[in-house]
């Protein structure tokens, strides 16, 4: 019996190493699992103003008492645009 889990093991580790390894089958994965799941594709993220009055966007809500917009973002849109081609005449 053991050596029945043993193999199954193997196997599992076998088949990890290899989706480590390649990168094109994580991300054919990664599209799959977002497919069925998605909620998944979301961020939630916190914006607030420090004591100095800069913009502070993270992941984790601010300490108590400082006042925040919650933003939520989709993980596979890029938000920032490329950068701009100069026509030369």
């Amino acid at each position: 019996m053991k050596f029945k889990y043993f193999i199954l093991l193997g196997i599992i580790a076998t088949a990890t190493l290899y989706i480590y390894l390649d990168e094109g089958l994580q991300q054919k994965l990664l599209g799959k699992v977002h497919q069925v799941a998605p909620e998944l594709n979301n961020s939630t993220l916190y914006k607030w103003q420090n004591s100095k009055g800069e913009w502070q966007i993270t992941d984790k809500p601010p300490r108590k008492g400082v006042a925040f917009t919650t933003i939520t973002s989709q993980d596979q849109i890029n938000v920032i645009p490329g950068p701009q081609k100069k026509n030369k005449r």
